[in-house]
């Protein structure tokens, strides 16, 4: 199917070549130095934010983190629990709790993240919705590609009542995926309250004829998923960053900045977003000769 899409869309490029206008895009300093936040909060791990300041589309530098700043987390609780996190010596703009401190979210509560810097003060909130547990992953042979991928299968109950929406982070060796390619969430609007049996969340295309090219998943790979609950405002930002991502073709959805949950005190649009997940971590999968042998040529 992936193949066919391109063969499609390259006839496509080519009948309309001929009718190609050249508009030359004019850079607007409008957005440049706004301030920037990633920001998360989990039942898991302590919170961490980070702070930057947004660059030109057309510079390709590191995002300059930004020093000095007071961020303070606290929640809606009675009373309120709040802790306010230091600067990492290692890493300009991130901050952290203070060592042998923990800050670990709750279901049921809305957490605030607020930054003071330079007389502005931003502010972003997210409420941490319990997600329900994951029974088990599965490591095999996909569908998709004819067999020539191995997949990455989940199983579990979903929670009754429709609103539940899910980002599933993947682990290879204990390091995470995170590109915008392999994000993804998903609310439960057709399959409120049911068991969700074998849901493929990632598929390991990779050129089959050249060994080992850009394929994730080997022998030999330990996986394991974290199934975390998501607010619907952040389902949407995900959307729209998945959108932004396959961005360029000449179907895709124009660039542009997405909104995010933050505000800032001077009224400028703050960029980025912060969220609050319950997590539920999967059993470990180890591929061994049994899976990898499921792989057709």
């Amino acid at each position: 199917m992936k193949n066919s899409i391109i063969v499609i869309l390259g006839l496509a490029l080519f009948i309309l070549t001929s009718c190609e206008d050249v508009i030359e895009v004019k850079l607007s300093d409008e957005n440049l130095d706004l301030f920037a936040v990633e920001a998360k909060i989990t039942t898991a791990d302590n919170p961490y934010i980070f702070l930057y300041k947004s660059l030109r589309v057309d510079q390709d530098i590191a995002y300059p983190g930004v020093s000095g700043a007071v961020v303070t987390v606290s929640d809606n609780g009675i009373p309120t629990k709040s802790i306010q996190l230091v600067e990492s010596s290692e890493v300009t703009g991130f901050y952290t709790v203070p060592a042998n401190k923990n800050f670990l979210g709750e279901t049921g509560k809305e957490y605030t993240v607020t930054i003071e810097y330079d007389g502005i003060t931003l502010k972003g909130s997210d409420f941490l919705y319990p997600v329900e547990p994951i029974d088990s992953i599965q490591v095999r042979a996909s569908l998709r590609g004819d067999k020539r991928f191995l997949g990455i299968f989940t199983y579990g109950n979903e929670t009754p009542g429709i609103g539940n929406f899910y980002k599933w982070d993947i682990y290879i060796n204990d390091s995470l995926l995170n590109s915008a390619e392999y994000l993804i969430v998903a609310s439960d609007e057709l399959v409120d309250g049911n068991y969700v049996y074998s849901f493929e969340i990632f598929t390991d295309f990779h050129d089959p004829d050249i060994e080992d090219f850009n394929r994730k998943l080997h022998l030999g790979d330990t996986v394991y998923v974290n199934q975390t609950s998501i607010s619907q405002p952040v389902y949407n930002f995900y959307y729209q960053l998945i959108n932004q991502s396959f961005s360029g073709g000449i179907f895709s959805v124009p660039p542009a900045n997405i909104p995010g949950n933050f505000s800032s005190s001077d009224g400028k649009t703050v960029l980025g977003i912060f969220t609050a997940h319950d997590v539920s971590r999967s059993n470990m999968v180890i591929i061994d000769e049994s899976i990898e042998s499921q792989l057709e040529e």
